[in-house]
């Protein structure tokens, strides 16, 4: 019989329409005893069913012949295979009367995603139109390309995919904050993967920034520092991808304005443990709102300001445009270059724990908690690449001892914030001392316990074993 199919290449993001649509997955596992130009004998597992197909021919229509063979026969021809067996899942679905199958290939394959449309003819072949649900996640036609074929890609594996950067940004500019938060990096080199992640994080700025600008919202404000902290964190752990010039400009300009952000975040730390009293301070909490306001102007001049608008003119111009790319910075997978970043960066915080156990220090501790951010902003931003299961996994874990961490350094930073706030303003606030001193009282218990807990919970997370 004839198999007629159209192939397409897919985007990363045709991971979350498999989420979003509870698609059933089949295991499959085949390898192959003949490949020439012209023939191939394929044997496959599908499930707990098992087939021997032969395919003559090339391009879109090929003779198929296939039969359904014991599980006894396929691993007897197992030895006699070429090369490695390749092994995906595969996605079958029924929209508006046709059949579509997405592979999500594994192992050395991985990364790579095929849509398949099988057709009865060759008229039905050329009128096909993909359907609008799927169009966003197409990258190219590959029906004719050889390359793509699995046979080919047992001998030669993944084929080069030639991805349109330019249609990534224009896709990420038409989507909103919360769509860019979702979206999948694809697996480019490495330079090209990071232009596109921090070109989604400028257009995160920007919509906060807007927002900002028009409501008094503390969280608008933190997912705007967020955004800024993981563009920083990207920009720091692959620093040697960058251009040198580039990299300075970038990060210096961020840190400015995240910078002029502090006083407020920290006006807004104090409000929120005042708020923890039993009793109203209405004359303290009057100050900090007209103290808050005063930062409040502040940012809003800072993002209005002819320097942020030219920054993020030129930073966007310059992820854009091919002019960070150098010999040495695009050759290899952002897969391959991500996972050696963060064994790195995991490496390196075990070492810190290490030192923290033999001296501790509230300093190297908050350093701690800062590299738990880095490490999660990558396992979150790669999550896709490494695997959704096991990489969730690790995000959950490194989520309980941040959280941890994080509960303690609020409480060091809510007395030190307090005590400078009090130590700046003893004219105006008669029962300063007083309210300082129960407000230490109230913490300073809480914070023995959450430190005997951190301490335990690093000493585990450092004998843990980490693999991606």
């Amino acid at each position: 019989m004839k198999e007629i199919e159209r192939k397409y290449l897919l985007k990363d993001s045709i991971i979350s329409l498999i989420h979003g649509h509870s698609l059933k997955k089949h295991k499959i596992t085949q390898f192959y005893t003949t490949i020439t130009p012209n023939k191939s004998v394929r044997y496959r597992q599908m499930d707990d069913r098992y087939f021997k197909t032969v395919k003559r021919g090339t391009g879109a229509s090929r003779d198929e012949e296939e039969v359904e063979i014991s599980e006894k026969k396929f691993h007897k021809k197992l030895e006699d295979r070429i090369k490695e067996p390749v092994r995906k899942n595969r996605y079958m679905f029924v929209y508006e009367g046709k059949e579509y199958s997405i592979d999500v290939f594994k192992k050395d394959l991985k990364g790579l995603y095929i849509l398949e449309i099988e057709f009865p003819s060759m008229k039905a072949f050329k009128e096909f139109k993909l359907p609008s649900i799927l169009k966003a996640h197409v990258i190219k036609d590959v029906s004719f390309d050889e390359a793509f074929k699995n046979k080919s890609m047992v001998l030669h594996g993944s084929p080069q995919t030639a991805y349109n950067l330019a249609s990534i940004f224009k896709e990420l500019e038409r989507k909103n904050i919360h769509e860019l938060d979702a979206y999948f990096i694809p697996n480019l080199s490495s330079m090209d993967a990071l232009r596109v992640i921090l070109y989604k994080f400028s257009l995160s700025i920007l919509s906060y920034k807007e927002r900002i600008l028009i409501y008094d919202d503390t969280e608008d404000l933190h997912q705007f520092r967020i955004n800024i902290r993981k563009s920083r964190t990207f920009l720091k752990e692959f620093d040697f991808l960058f251009p040198k010039k580039h990299h300075n400009y970038f990060y210096k300009n961020l840190e400015k304005f995240a910078t002029q952000t502090n006083q407020k975040r920290d006006l807004d730390v104090i409000k929120e443990r005042l708020l923890q009293l039993d009793e109203e301070h209405n004359k303290i909490q009057k100050d900090i709102k007209k103290q808050r306001g005063h930062e409040e102007q502040h940012i809003h001049e800072m993002l209005k300001s002819k320097t942020f608008e030219d920054f993020f003119l030129a930073y966007q111009k310059a992820l854009k445009k091919d002019t960070l790319l150098t010999s040495e910075n695009n050759q290899d997978t952002i897969e391959y270059t991500a996972k050696e970043v963060i064994k790195e960066l995991h490496f390196k915080i075990v070492k810190k724990i290490d030192a923290l156990e033999k001296d501790f220090d509230n300093k190297k501790l908050h350093k701690i908690r800062i590299s738990f951010k880095k490490l999660r902003y990558l396992l979150e931003e790669f999550q896709h690449i490494f695997g959704e299961e096991k990489i969730e996994e690790m995000i959950q874990k490194g989520k309980k001892l941040q959280t941890l961490l994080g509960d303690f350094n609020d409480t060091v930073n809510q007395t030190k914030l307090l005590h400078n706030y009090f130590e700046s303003n003893t004219k105006n606030i008669s029962e300063g001392k007083e309210l300082e001193h129960k407000l230490l009282d109230k913490t300073s218990k809480s914070q023995k316990k959450l430190l005997s807990k951190a301490i335990k919970q690093l000493h585990k997370f450092k004998e843990q074993a980490f693999k991606l």
